[in-house]
């Protein structure tokens, strides 16, 4: 008499209900670790002056990365935590790729400067232009603060939504979460009730846009964090090139991100229809020597 056979379970059931839980829900679960850190870490850092660099290391590389982290172990294990973080050591996609990451933004900034008559050089003239600039991008931004940040926004959660619902719709679920992750923000010190309006109604405005362009290079660099890190430490480092006001680079990324879509859909069409002959071409090969 032959043994019963074992009944099968899914993959998701042979977990405990919480991990079961986090490989269902992988961004809600996310959200639980990130918003419950994070979003009491950046309030005392924004409001205070206690300890502000070691809470703001604090948010973005244990609460916003270590939540992303967290969840991918539990999820996929050791070697899903491998390929997350070989994620960040992709560079090689490019010199096009690399020149679009550096300098669209600022070029655009410092052209829409121009053109409304807000360009002014620092004080040292264009070394101390582009030597803050690719301070502000390397050393300030993607190092202390972006790379975490495009980890958890984009390696995770945008990563996660553009795969089910793609580029477009993955960008637009992702820009409220993280609108809301930067509530806080708009509590600095002097701040009122208007100006916190305005800062939202312009993260409101801005966050599709700004992801957009994020998920686009992740789509273009292989899923590169690296890239994305850099691409968010750059646009940041936009607004810091001292033209009046500092409006300029919010402006260049309006700009930029639909020239942006509509030049990937030309590709996108331009390979189907190549595509397209192809199949025909094999389908009919007489037609390729038929005249017209």
């Amino acid at each position: 008499m032959s043994a019963p056979t074992p009944p099968q379970h899914s993959p998701t059931e042979r977990h405990a209900p919480v991990a079961r839980w986090i490989i269902e829900h992988p961004v809600s679960a996310f959200l639980v670790g990130a918003y419950g850190l994070g979003i009491p870490l950046l309030t005392v850092r924004t409001v205070t002056s206690f300890a502000t660099t070691a809470l703001g290391y604090a948010f973005t590389y244990v609460a916003l990365l270590g939540s992303a982290l967290v969840v991918t172990w539990v999820i996929g294990g050791r070697a899903g935590i491998g390929r997350f973080l070989a994620r960040f050591l992709q560079w090689r996609f490019g010199l096009r790729r690399w020149a679009f990451i550096l300098l669209a933004l600022p070029v655009l900034t410092g052209a829409i400067a121009a053109v409304t008559g807000t360009w002014q050089l620092p004080a040292g003239g264009w070394a101390a232009l582009i030597s803050g600039y690719l301070l502000q991008t390397f050393l300030y931004g993607a190092l202390e603060v972006n790379l975490a940040e495009e980890g958890a926004w984009a390696g995770h959660v945008q990563t996660c939504l553009a795969a089910r619902h793609g580029l477009l719709k993955g960008a637009m679920l992702t820009a409220p979460l993280f609108v809301i992750m930067h509530l806080p923000l708009q509590f600095a010190p002097g701040w009122t009730w208007g100006s916190v309006a305005v800062g939202l109604i312009a993260l409101a405005v801005i966050a599709p846009f700004f992801r957009y362009l994020i998920g686009e290079t992740l789509e273009a660099t292989g899923g590169s964090l690296l890239a994305a890190g850099v691409l968010h430490a750059a646009f940041n480092a936009s607004g810091e090139l001292g033209f009046p006001g500092d409006w300029q680079f919010l402006v260049a990324l309006v700009l930029l991100t639909p020239a942006l879509a509509g030049l990937r859909r030309h590709r996108r069409r331009r390979t189907h229809a190549g595509s397209q002959r192809s199949d025909d071409a094999l389908t009919h090969p007489a037609s390729l020597t038929e005249p017209d």
